[in-house]
């Protein structure tokens, strides 16, 4: 009886660290698809709660780097463009995939996850897509549809050349109002 439940005891660890294997091999799987750059658009409440913006349309480029072709973890650096203000950010993340969900740290202290995500092939392009949920409180707060990029975009010299034309603007308002009250 004592040889049996050995064996038993044996067979169920090697169940368990199969299990386990299998797990961290998928999510090292996950972080390997996502490693490059993704540009594309986020609609929600996830700037709003981040920089306290209104804007609710923004593009981003987002840069998943994985630690080594086996890990299932690396570091990143997101660009956020507002399409509404003109609002930009750049900001370093960590993340890491696990049980099938990935956890960001950004450096600023936003903590998301993203859940119900999937990359996709569409044609030649890869395609993700998925919800951001806050990491206290579980509440989702953006929904994203990205695709994956040979490099970074022209998108910060463009919305550059938004804002300089949006501030010269601003200033000329300023200008005519200064001087209509001045006669």
């Amino acid at each position: 009886m004592t040889r049996h439940n050995t064996t038993l005891n044996f067979i169920l660890a090697l169940m368990l660290a199969v299990f386990t294997a299998a797990c961290t091999s998928e999510d090292a799987d996950q972080a390997y698809d996502l490693d490059g750059i993704w540009q594309g658009n986020i609609n929600g409440q996830f700037y709003y709660d981040r920089f306290n913006s209104s804007s609710g349309q923004w593009e981003t480029e987002i840069q998943f780097v994985q630690k080594d072709r086996y890990s299932n973890t690396g570091y990143g650096l997101e660009r956020d463009y507002s399409l509404d203000d003109g609002t930009m950010s750049e900001t370093d993340f960590d993340w890491v995939v696990r049980d099938g969900r990935i956890y960001i740290d950004y450096h600023d202290g936003t903590r998301v996850i993203i859940e119900d995500y999937e990359i996709y092939s569409r044609g030649s392009t890869l395609r993700f897509k998925g919800t951001f949920v806050n990491y206290d409180t579980g509440k989702p707060m953006a929904a994203f549809d990205l695709i994956k990029v040979d490099d970074w975009s022209n998108a910060k010299m463009r919305y550059m050349k938004r804002i300089n034309r949006q501030n010269k603007e601003i200033n000329k308002n300023e200008k005519d109002s200064t001087e209509h009250a001045q006669r």
